[in-house]
């Protein structure tokens, strides 16, 4: 009568093992779940070196027009309000004080050093805004840009400590916003405060669900 028995035993072990199986994939499941509760879906930064140091943010582009409202002043400024939020310790030089060191001393190269020797940084983030553009035809705005961010160490003779690949961003990403939606300077609003707080997300830790909650915010507008 032994040997009848064999093939339920079998069975119960493994029904056994299945259980322990799906038992152990729950555990992970729940135990997977409960980590991105505790740390979310972060994005670490690609360069966390900003904190506690004293930063410039200059914005260039091949276009001669320089002033508060031109889209490289613009950008700047933007990058600079988000790291003053998002990196603890930072002391951000103030754009004023970069635009009347510029206009006090013609600079009107890329060299990015010689600003931040200027104004005494200790590091210098420089964008170079190689194109920018609002619309796509005569009635719909569409913003296209690409930037290039480069960070200068002042306080190791303006060694190159990070270089970001070159960046194409578009707005909004899925078609176009007509003329007739938004002006012009609205659109250029928004476009230029999304590219910059695409670029600014180099220096800090972000959550992914922050990129929806903004773009649902933006695209409202």
């Amino acid at each position: 009568m032994k040997p009848a028995t064999l093939p339920h035993r079998s069975l119960w072990t493994a029904l056994s093992l299945m259980a322990a199986g799906l038992f152990l994939t729950g555990c992970v499941g729940m135990l997977a779940h409960g980590l991105y509760v505790i740390k979310g879906n972060k994005v670490p930064a690609a360069f966390d070196q900003l904190s506690g140091q004293r930063v410039a943010v200059v914005c260039v582009s091949s276009s001669p027009a320089r002033g508060p409202a031109s889209p490289p002043d613009m950008i700047a400024r933007d990058v600079g309000q988000m790291l003053s939020k998002r990196v603890a310790d930072i002391e951000m030089v103030r754009p004023d004080e970069v635009a009347d060191w510029i206009d006090r001393n013609q600079w009107n190269e890329i060299k990015y050093v010689e600003v931040g020797r200027g104004v005494q940084a200790d590091l210098v983030v420089a964008i170079d805004l190689e194109s920018f553009r609002l619309k796509d035809g005569a009635t719909l705005f569409k913003g296209r840009a690409t930037a290039h961010t480069t960070v200068f160490d002042m306080n190791a003779d303006g060694k190159v400590v990070f270089e970001s690949s070159t960046f194409d961003f578009n707005y909004p990403e899925n078609g176009a916003r007509h003329t007739t939606e938004v002006s012009e300077s609205s659109f250029r609003r928004v476009f230029i405060r999304s590219l910059a707080r695409q670029l600014a997300k180099d220096f800090f830790d972000y959550d992914r669900d922050e990129d929806f909650a903004y773009d649902a915010t933006a695209i409202s507008r």
